[in-house]
């Protein structure tokens, strides 16, 4: 081949590259850039135990409800649900061995009702505000449907044995939004299905098409927008992102290493701005992301053999994950026993210099 010919054929390989590039690729114009996360979050101070009934053992839930401004702190070794102003000083502790075993997860609503998962009768107990119970909530399990795959054959099996169509949920995980719909989590089918005020069921929320099914869906948050995010503890992607009507919106997460990647999600909620915070249980760490699964921001960690998780900032097995819409985080740390508050402070970004005026010596 002639020089010029070779000239020829590599312009044209370059102008079917940049061609190919500008196809592939978004203008700058196109490119959306996800929201910067405007806090820095530092350690703030941490609660160790109740008014009178001694210290945490094991505290592996949180919630804090933003109109009476107060934190709730399950206990699970204790057996006891804590309450504590938004000042974290001790209010009021109900509970014990004739109303809960093993308290793992709390959420208490504006009209007063607390409602306490119990790990070791995978039921949902509910308390007045005053710790004294109520009627306990059972869900019907619904019809398991099993899709047929594009050659008509039924796709992969349920990953765990189906149960009878009306045998009460063994729950694992759940949320209330604020239209009083109940979203939970199987543990004996690893499904997430929505029921309304009145415990009827309405629908499931479908894993994604990579990660075919959930395994043990481990935390559901609501946001104030209505989105629903589920953390599993063995899917890939770990975090899946739902709109109100149950359309998946993002899926993300993934297996490895890097801060943004996960261990053991086991916790997750939406601040006030719908940024998503998920804690790793087995990487002492919060990671947060916009809904659409963009990493912005990541707290916490194990950082010296010499404190062993135990300094301020850092974490110990962290368990679950709350926030006060006016500022503080709130994290539990089961095995560091104690919950630790964080404060959240706007970033101040660095002043750029003025660019010199045109009669400004150089």
């Amino acid at each position: 081949m002639g020089s010029a010919s070779r000239a020829l054929l590599l312009a044209a390989v370059a102008a079917f590259a940049a061609h190919a590039r500008a196809q592939s690729s978004p203008s700058k114009d196109e490119r959306v850039v996800p929201p910067s996360f405007p806090w820095t979050v530092e350690p703030l101070d941490a609660l160790y135990g109740h008014l009178t009934e001694g210290g945490f053992q094991e505290p592996i839930g949180v919630w804090f409800e933003p109109k009476g401004r107060e934190l709730y702190v399950a206990d699970s070794r204790n057996g006891l649900i804590g309450i504590f102003d938004d000042e974290r000083i001790p209010v009021f502790a109900f509970g014990g061995a004739a109303q809960l075993v093993e308290p793992k997860a709390v959420v208490a609503t504006e009209d007063g009702a607390i409602y306490v998962l119990d790990a070791q009768q995978f039921e949902l107990r509910a308390f007045t505000y005053r710790g004294e119970p109520k009627p306990v909530l059972r869900f019907a399990r619904p019809p398991l449907v099993v899709k047929a795959s594009k050659e008509g054959s039924p796709s992969d099996a349920p990953a765990k044995a189906a149960k009878p169509v009306g045998a009460l949920l063994r729950i694992g995980a759940f949320a209330r939004d604020a239209k009083g719909r109940w979203i939970v989590g199987d543990l004996d089918e690893g499904r997430v299905l929505v029921y309304d005020a009145e415990l009827r069921f309405q629908h499931e929320l479908e894993a994604s098409a990579r990660a075919k099914r959930f395994q043990t869906p481990a935390d559901i948050a609501v946001s104030s927008a209505g989105l629903v995010a589920v953390a599993d503890m063995q899917t890939t992607p770990a975090i899946h992102v739902y709109a109100a009507d149950g359309k998946l919106l993002a899926a993300f997460g993934e297996r490895d290493i890097g801060l943004m990647n996960f261990t053991a999600p086991i916790a997750v909620t939406f601040d006030e701005q719908g940024f998503l915070y998920c804690v790793d249980l087995l990487r002492h760490d919060v990671k947060v992301f916009t809904s659409k699964g963009d990493f912005v921001h990541h707290f916490g960690g194990w950082s010296t053999p010499e404190t062993r998780g135990h300094a301020p900032g850092e974490m110990l097995y962290p368990t679950d994950i709350a926030i006060d819409p006016k500022g503080a985080i709130y994290v539990a740390e089961r095995f560091g026993q104690r919950v630790q508050a964080f404060v959240r402070k706007p970033k101040v970004e660095p002043e750029k210099p003025s660019a010199p005026t045109p009669d400004a010596p150089k």
